[in-house]
């Protein structure tokens, strides 16, 4: 699971002109993102991510120079989160969720994230708790 880190290191993130994204980086997006016209582009630890609106929710792909997919990220609303998830949060945290994601890995692996407290509560795609990180 340490791929699960999602995208904590959000505070790194440079947005940059689209010019300045790999073409191949560019591309792969494009393909796994075609509805996607303009993304706002960053570039996190060497990767580009591409960060978008839909429905009201932010959303964002990553991908290495190379154009390989590296995770994506898509804001939720917290009801969304599996009930483990949100169960835990109420017997131990006792507040309430500010925010809620769902993140997939360079391997495919879909995690949950609930931003509350300053902190980032990361589980697994039951809801179990995994770890709580630095919230972006």
């Amino acid at each position: 699971m340490v791929a699960v880190a999602g995208f904590a290191f959000q505070a790194n993130a440079q947005k940059i002109s689209a010019s300045k994204v790999p073409a191949a980086a560019r591309t792969a997006f494009a393909k796994a993102n075609p509805g996607v016209k303009n993304p706002v582009w960053e570039k996190e630890n060497g990767n580009f991510e591409g960060n978008w609106k839909e429905g009201g929710m932010d959303h964002s792909a990553m991908f290495t120079p190379e154009g390989q997919f590296a995770g994506s990220e898509t804001d939720i609303s917290p009801v969304k989160l599996p009930k483990a998830a949100r169960e835990y949060v109420t017997k131990n945290l006792h507040a309430a969720i500010k925010e809620a994601s769902l993140n997939k890995d360079a391997q495919g692996t879909i995690t949950f994230e609930a931003d509350l407290k300053g902190k980032a509560y990361i589980f697994d795609e039951k809801g179990n708790f995994i770890k709580t990180q630095k919230g972006d």
